[in-house]
């Protein structure tokens, strides 16, 4: 029995409207005594995205027949959320594989092409085959090199027309080692940075990772899974969720990014740094208004500056206003 490992959640859905309110006051570092500290309220409206891609890197080196498997026969659980919708959707797959001509970021290939769409007639039988990749890849998984080659070296050549400028991209690693990509054709931090340049607005790229656990599974041959530092910083830096590798329940994974990938967004950045315990959130729909002023339906991350709901999901076009003290020594 594998075992699971704790779901983190800091994911970026859906584009978005941004009008930043403020008292157009102009603060230095610290406020005078006597003074009232400063009050900002981010207004934030909830818009769907009607298109999105969705890029799956597969690891396809020798211990990965097990978990190729698994993405194929649970994929049902991802596209629940895909068919029968107003998305229009691109679902492609690459492997970690940089030294095979024949893989390098390219697309693989299925009877109907080399990326699912709304038109697909076997969506389920051509992710299968997609999925497929064998377990003669490389030792050497370059998960971040094959992604960068999939959206930017490839994307005139054999990917063209996958990538969309107005569509939002999730991408999904699988793999069971760390990233080996090492700064050719392109370093870990540049590749952060490009993510979050690539679109119009950060919020609208995630790269979710479905990697080896801190500490590996435990137990026989398991132990051979290593840590996906690489894949976990890209992930945390970028946004996106976190799975492990290790999990017995992939339908419940598939699920769970399926969700992500066709929703609006949860997690709403701050333009300035509050003051711990300041910050109320309410949200205006058409419904009612919904106020949070307690963390826990919601939480906040200093280091994204971001507050993410934890189960509520505002529906499109409802406007979300966080207000909070401004945390003087920003200015």
């Amino acid at each position: 029995m594998r075992s699971g490992w704790i779901l983190v959640a800091a994911s970026l859905f859906g584009c978005v409207e941004y009008e930043f309110s403020s008292s157009g006051i102009a603060y230095g570092e610290n406020n005078p005594y006597g003074l009232d500290t400063p009050v900002e309220t981010d207004r934030v409206r909830q818009v769907t995205s009607p298109a999105v891609d969705v890029l799956w890197v597969v690891d396809n080196s020798c211990s990965m027949t097990e978990e190729q498997n698994a993405l194929g026969q649970n994929f049902r659980e991802f596209m629940n959320y895909f068919l029968d919708t107003n998305l229009d959707y691109h679902i492609g797959v690459v492997s970690t594989d940089m030294d095979d001509p024949l893989h390098r970021g390219i697309l693989r290939n299925s009877p109907e092409g080399r990326w699912i769409h709304p038109d697909t007639e076997a969506p389920l039988n051509n992710f299968r085959e997609m999925t497929d990749l064998g377990i003669d890849g490389s030792a050497d998984e370059q998960g971040r090199a094959a992604t960068y080659a999939a959206l930017e070296l490839r994307k005139e050549e054999e990917n063209a027309g996958f990538l969309r400028d107005e569509a939002t991209l999730h991408i999904v690693l699988v793999s069971d080692e760390d990233d080996y990509s090492g700064s050719n054709p392109i370093g870990l931090d540049s590749f952060v940075n490009y993510l979050q340049e690539l679109k119009a607005e950060p919020e609208m790229v995630t790269f979710s990772s479905i990697v080896g656990p801190p500490g590996g599974c435990g137990g026989g041959l398991l132990e051979m899974v290593e840590e996906g530092r690489d894949y976990i910083h890209v992930t945390q830096q970028v946004g996106g969720s976190l799975h492990s590798i290790c999990t017995d329940d992939w339908s419940a994974v598939l699920d769970e990014l399926g969700e992500q990938a066709a929703r609006v967004r949860v997690e709403y950045f701050l333009t300035q740094l509050p003051v711990p315990g300041t910050i109320e959130v309410e949200v205006v729909t058409d419904s009612g208004n919904y106020f949070f002023e307690e963390e826990g339906d919601w939480t906040y991350n200093a280091t994204r500056n971001s507050v993410t709901f934890v189960e509520f999901i505002p529906p499109p076009l409802a406007e979300v206003f966080v207000t909070y003290e401004v945390l003087s020594s920003t200015f």
